[in-house]
């Protein structure tokens, strides 16, 4: 190929490369992809162009072949194929063109017909004959440019350092739920964890300090986020499973800790806790009378609560009822709440009252 085709394609293909290290890098993909997408089309472009005047100029049906025999003059073209006794006349009245290189002729003749024709030049003995190095250069230069594309953006998909890095961990660790019952009115917090177990088998201890759950005032959720703790029988943590939403769907993002991770098994903030407070707050009574499109449910582990707005008491039995008034009370919490009006209208506030209030 010429050499403006192949500065061209160079320079696409840095190009190319270089959007490919962003992309995998830091991602963006709405503007990145567009970008890459169009280097891709003007290659390929570049390519059926280099193509196509390659089947126009080297795969015509020459009459010329290597050792004819060649005799020119100022009128005519003359040469006899190796394979044939016949001669081939040219009328030099025809000859639209002469190019050459460093070893060769080219006669370009009318319908697109060339004669390449070898020079033939004597060597001194202190001369070389010239080497035809573009195309070394070129082939040196694109291998270059593939190691180091190659080697930058491979060094994106490991260890966390770039976008692609993370992506893949996604794809190996994560897995998309498929909710029977996307209410939260009948679902509640357990039909979300029996929707984890029929795609992973949980440990016996789960443990959670960070549960948000919004829905529709129709129960419709519409969003997931809980980071749930997974212990062993001799309550060493083993994994840790993040539950959320991305777009429409519902995923399941599993961590494994192998015993190494720094949280501690407390029994008084096992996660049944808050199954069973759940499925005895009266959600859907509570919220219609509020009359808000969007409500939401929050449990942030054993808190304290200064002020007795708000607060109500669940015993082990599931009842709901509003306690004396004190400085403080301590406990599993799960907060019923508006998103965004939490300073205009109090949220619910509901503490397991059998929490044991000793060292925790």
């Amino acid at each position: 190929m010429g050499s403006k085709s192949t500065l061209i394609i160079l320079l696409l293909y840095v190009l190319l490369w270089r959007v490919t290290y962003t992309i995998s890098l830091i991602g963006q993909l709405k503007t990145n992809i567009p970008i890459f997408l169009a280097l891709c089309f003007l290659l390929l472009v570049m390519f059926i162009h280099i193509i196509v005047v390659y089947r126009k100029y080297m795969k015509q049906d020459w009459i010329y072949q290597s050792a004819s025999q060649i005799e020119i003059n100022e009128k005519q073209f003359v040469f006899v194929s190796r394979n044939s006794i016949d001669r081939y006349v040219i009328p030099m009245g025809t000859l639209t063109k002469v190019k050459e290189n460093k070893k060769w002729y080219f006669l370009y003749f009318q319908d697109h017909m060339f004669v390449p024709i070898l020079k033939v030049t004597g060597y001194t003995p202190d001369q070389k004959p010239a080497r035809p190095i573009l195309w070394k250069w070129t082939v040196l230069i694109f291998s270059l440019v593939t190691i180091l594309g190659g080697y930058y953006v491979g060094s994106n998909t490991v260890n966390f350092r770039g976008a692609l890095a993370w992506k893949i961990f996604e794809w190996r660790t994560e897995t998309r739920l498929k909710l029977e019952d996307d209410n939260f009115y009948t679902t509640r917090l357990e039909g979300i964890i029996d929707a984890v177990k029929a795609e992973t088998e949980l440990e016996p201890y789960l443990m959670t300090n960070d549960l948000k759950i919004e829905f529709n005032k129709d129960g419709t959720i519409t969003d997931i986020y809980t980071y749930i703790y997974g212990f062993d029988e001799n309550q060493k943590l083993q994994s840790g499973y993040l539950i959320y939403t991305k777009g429409n769907k519902f995923k399941l993002h599993k961590q494994d800790w192998k015993g190494q991770g720094t949280a501690f098994y407390n029994p008084n903030n096992d996660l049944t806790i808050v199954i069973k407070m759940l499925n005895w707050i009266p959600v859907k009574e509570e919220v219609k009378q509020w009359n808000e499109e969007k409500n939401a449910v929050l449990y942030k582990g054993i808190r304290d609560w200064r002020s007795p707005d708000g607060i109500r008491f669940i015993d082990e039995k599931g009842k709901i009822y509003i306690p004396a008034m004190t400085e403080t009370e301590t406990g599993p919490t799960v907060s019923l709440y508006i998103p965004g009006k939490e300073d205009l209208i109090t949220p619910k506030r509901y503490i397991y009252e059998p929490f044991y209030r000793g060292d925790y």
